[in-house]
């Protein structure tokens, strides 16, 4: 099994486990929970209490994992990291036009 660093990294035709189907949900779940705070923000036209810079730091941290998950090709890491940079790009949006 070929490896990155120290990881082992599974091919396309090896036999995918429970555990790997657990990663698909939780590449796809996990950004949906920023989704509230986004509508929070757009429903009540008010983003006070959020934090400009912190929601800022997540949507640069997001274009390093990209470009990581792409020059990897780790498409779960991928997948995750461009939907947390749309989400989190709607945040700041909010952030810059109800504060």
């Amino acid at each position: 099994m070929p490896k990155i660093g120290s990881k082992r990294v599974l091919k396309s035709n090896q036999k995918k486990d429970l555990f790997d189907y657990a990663i698909y949900f939780f590449t796809v779940a996990t950004p949906l929970f920023e989704i509230p705070q986004a509508y929070i923000i757009f429903a009540t036209h008010n983003a006070s209490g959020v934090s400009i810079w912190t929601w800022s730091f997540f949507l640069v941290d997001n274009l390093f994992w990209i470009f990581y998950g792409w020059r990897r090709r780790i498409m779960p890491l991928l997948v995750t990291s461009i939907l947390y940079l749309v989400i989190e790009l709607i945040i700041v949006i909010g952030i810059l036009k109800y504060s």
